[in-house]
């Protein structure tokens, strides 16, 4: 009993690290290749994104393992992980540098349902894992843990809910979206600045950037107050 409880909280560990590894690299990717090449071309820009790719499948790797191991776990579940996985190979195929295999409108649409499709995964994996953490069976050490994991799937989450308004809008955040990795960085590294409640980049984004960030900033913090109502209660 010990030892599952102990896998449970590492898988939990691994997905806070992989996750940890992503928004980092989406917030200092580029100040880091500026600071050492002194500025941003093509090639560094694909460097960049080909380590945020790696990075992305290590998340997703472990957002497997640890779902895998929830006692809610259904056939629902691994059934909305294939549409996760599925959604993600093709939409890194067609952000991926130098592939240009569909004309830019078709693109556009692809990527417009690849987010979508990746939104909904996501927030079915949070809804799990909320599950899973607030189950009488879950141990204050798992569920610490798994709220962290919560937190940060939160920010990656929203991120695609940017992403979605900047494929319509393509000047949203008033940066031109480029259909790439690059632009979900950004979209990446915005949503941390909601949820950390910190000044973002993008001042000039239009008002329905700005509601969705508002939306985010309180269910993010009210998540935060269920969790101490419900340490509380025990």
């Amino acid at each position: 009993m010990e030892s599952n409880l102990n896998a449970k909280v590492n898988k939990f560990k691994m997905t806070i690290f992989s996750q940890f590894i992503m928004v980092l690299q989406a917030m200092l990717t580029d100040d880091i290749i500026v600071m050492i090449f002194g500025e941003m071309n093509e090639a560094t820009k694909s460097v960049g994104e080909m380590l945020f790719l790696a990075t992305t499948i290590w998340y997703m790797y472990s957002l497997y393992r640890m779902v895998k191991g929830f006692e809610s776990n259904t056939k629902y579940v691994n059934i909305v992980y294939i549409i996760l996985v599925t959604a993600f190979v093709i939409g890194a195929t067609l952000a991926s540098p130098g592939v240009e295999i569909l004309p830019e409108n078709i693109k556009r649409l692809v990527l417009f349902c690849v987010q979508c499709s990746l939104y909904y995964s996501f927030c079915t994996m949070i809804y799990y894992t909320i599950i899973e953490i607030f189950n009488e069976n879950c141990n204050m050490e798992e569920r610490m843990w798994g709220s962290a994991s919560i937190f940060l799937m939160i920010t990656i989450s929203f991120a695609s809910v940017y992403d979605i308004v900047c494929l319509v809008y393509p000047n949203a955040t008033g940066v031109l979206h480029e259909m790439r990795f690059h632009s979900y960085m950004m979209c990446v590294s915005y949503s941390l600045n909601i949820v950390g409640a910190l000044d973002t980049s993008y001042p000039d984004a239009i008002p329905i950037i700005k509601d969705i960030s508002v939306i985010e900033a309180v269910w993010s913090h009210l998540f935060a107050v269920l969790l101490v109502g419900r340490l509380l209660s025990k």
